[in-house]
């Protein structure tokens, strides 16, 4: 089985995965104590009005049937009514999916933007002072927790400097590119250290290689020789990591963007957490468990598009 059947594999594999996901969401709200219609009618509401809200909701049909159903509205992109709001969760979570696909974005750009370089220079300077400096930031940066981080960027640039807000999320785009600069670069100096690392030592492996020695043999070096030959064939593993730091990263936004009060998914959990809105909490943990499936999944396909040897036995 090449590539393109290793490609099929894993989408077909992406199916029982996003059922079991739903299945484990949809638990949450059946294990949690409380009663889902006294929250929703309060605490005076007479058992009448609590039978009446059970019956609408169909809290008293049978677990199967209430899964099914909750599988059912899923698909059809139903995902329930808040309790607070009484708003559609999809409806809350599209007002601020915006903003943590800017945080993102913008800290994917960073990672990459610190990562590929230092990896390179590392790996190419090994055992060197500029190495040991290097893997010195790795180390210092994994000391560091997110928030610590983002609290020492406002303390020292965002409040001093004036440059960047202090909180919110602008209006037009340079103010979002403003409000967004600390909150990557937060996310940026927590995961860079795992891609620096992956990177430098799969280049290191690649130019020991034998077709690494046979290419200088033959004239290629230097720049041509990074770019041709040493970073495609190790892109791969560090396609991986990054994949899998995209996974913390979505996590993680729980706490930057509380931090820098963005209001994005992660600060729109935390609301709902703390006010026992369970419809929106489901809501919040189905999509960023369905965002890391889509990460690996597309991080396995682009590795299998750059490594030339994947290759699954039947």
């Amino acid at each position: 089985m090449g590539r393109f059947g290793f490609v099929v594999k894993r989408l077909l594999q992406t199916i029982p995965m996003l059922f079991g996901i739903v299945l484990v969401v949809f638990l949450v709200l059946q294990i949690t104590p409380g009663d889902p219609a006294r929250q929703i009618v309060g605490l005076r509401a007479s058992e009448a009005e609590l039978e009446e809200v059970r019956e609408e909701l169909g809290l008293d049909d049978p677990v199967l049937v209430q899964y099914v159903r909750y599988v059912g509205n899923v698909l059809q992109g139903d995902l329930g009514y808040s309790y607070k709001s009484r708003k559609p969760v999809a409806e809350i979570i599209g007002e601020r999916i915006g903003v943590t696909v800017w945080l993102m974005t913008a800290g994917l750009l960073m990672i990459i933007l610190i990562s590929v370089p230092l990896g390179v220079i590392g790996a190419l300077r090994k055992d060197r002072p500029v190495d040991h400096a290097i893997r010195g930031f790795g180390l210092l940066g994994l000391s560091m927790p997110s928030f610590w981080t983002g609290v020492i960027l406002l303390l020292l640039v965002a409040i001093p400097t004036g440059w960047f807000p202090a909180g919110g999320f602008g209006e037009t785009f340079p103010d979002k590119v403003r409000s967004i600069f600390l909150p990557a670069l937060t996310l940026a100096i927590a995961s860079s250290p795992f891609i620096i690392r992956g990177l430098r030592a799969s280049i290191i492996s690649v130019m020991e290689s034998d077709y690494i020695s046979t290419a200088r043999s033959i004239g290629v070096a230097g720049g041509r020789l990074v770019r041709r030959f040493v970073l495609r064939n190790s892109a791969g593993p560090a396609v991986t990591l990054l994949a899998i730091e995209m996974g913390y990263l979505l996590f993680g936004a729980v706490v930057i963007e509380t931090t820098f009060a963005l209001p994005g998914l992660g600060q729109g959990l935390v609301l709902a957490a703390r006010g026992r809105d369970l419809p929106s909490v489901q809501g919040y943990t189905l999509l960023f468990a369905l965002a890391v499936v889509v990460v690996y999944l597309v991080s396995d396909i682009i590795t299998a598009i750059l490594d030339p040897r994947v290759e699954i036995e039947a």
